[in-house]
């Protein structure tokens, strides 16, 4: 006589409702899901600043005699807070040069440079996430130039059309001694150069075409008749 395993239905609802549950747990490549992905961290990196001493395009006037050296002086610059910058890297050169670059977590500082001479500046935001570059400017210390003054930085300025989705660029250059300028100018398109042509005795070039949401930069460098040169650029994006 056949005998038959006699198995509760408490017992076989239990083993059912296990079984279901080890096949939903876990991934096995199946389609299954399996754990949980770690959220994404949101980076968030600094606006740009902005520089309000010395005046770009100007001669220093905010500066002070150093009483160890009367061959130079100490020239005070400032800029704007950026949000959520932590630090902030100032930069002087002069001509293709860098004769200065320090971090500061103030808003302020004090450097000692040559008398008599073109300088260009900047000033980039630093945090955990990233860093971006401020625009350039440039100024003359008070004194005689040995020979002859660079040109001051040209102040760049770009207009987004996006009804017909060009932008045109123009500048102004300006030179302490008078002389003639000429231009070098070059756009790039997400550090990308997309434009360039030297030698420009203009101020602006044709309307070059853009991309919505879209970092662009624009390189101008202003040249005289004696060598002496400036750079200066300006990051700027289009409109979303």
């Amino acid at each position: 006589m056949k005998k038959f395993l006699k198995i509760e239905v408490p017992v076989l609802i239990f083993l059912i409702s296990m079984l279901f549950v080890s096949c939903s747990d876990g991934g096995d490549g199946d389609g299954n899901e399996g754990p949980e992905e770690p959220p994404i961290q949101n980076e968030t990196p600094p606006a740009k600043a902005i520089g309000t001493l010395p005046a770009n395009g100007e001669p220093c006037s905010d500066y002070e005699e150093v009483a160890s050296d009367d061959s130079k002086v100490s020239v005070l610059f400032t800029w704007n807070a950026a949000q959520f910058a932590d630090s902030y890297v100032l930069a002087v050169l002069e001509g293709n040069n860098q004769v200065f670059n320090n971090s500061f977590s103030s808003l302020t500082a004090n450097v000692e440079l040559d008398r008599g001479k073109t300088y260009s500046w900047s000033v980039t935001s630093v945090n955990e996430d990233g860093q971006t570059a401020g625009d350039s400017y440039s100024f003359t210390t008070p004194g005689t130039p040995i020979g002859n003054f660079a040109p001051y930085t040209a102040e760049i300025m770009v207009v987004f059309d996006e009804v017909t989705s060009e932008m045109a660029v123009s500048w102004v250059g300006s030179d302490e001694d008078g002389d003639s300028l000429t231009y070098d100018v070059r756009v790039f398109e997400e550090g990308e150069s997309i434009f360039e042509s030297l030698d420009l005795t203009s101020t602006e070039i044709a309307p070059i075409s853009f991309t919505l949401s879209t970092d662009y930069g624009i390189e101008v460098i202003s040249k005289d008749d004696s060598g002496n040169f400036s750079i200066s650029r300006l990051e700027v994006s289009s409109p979303d």
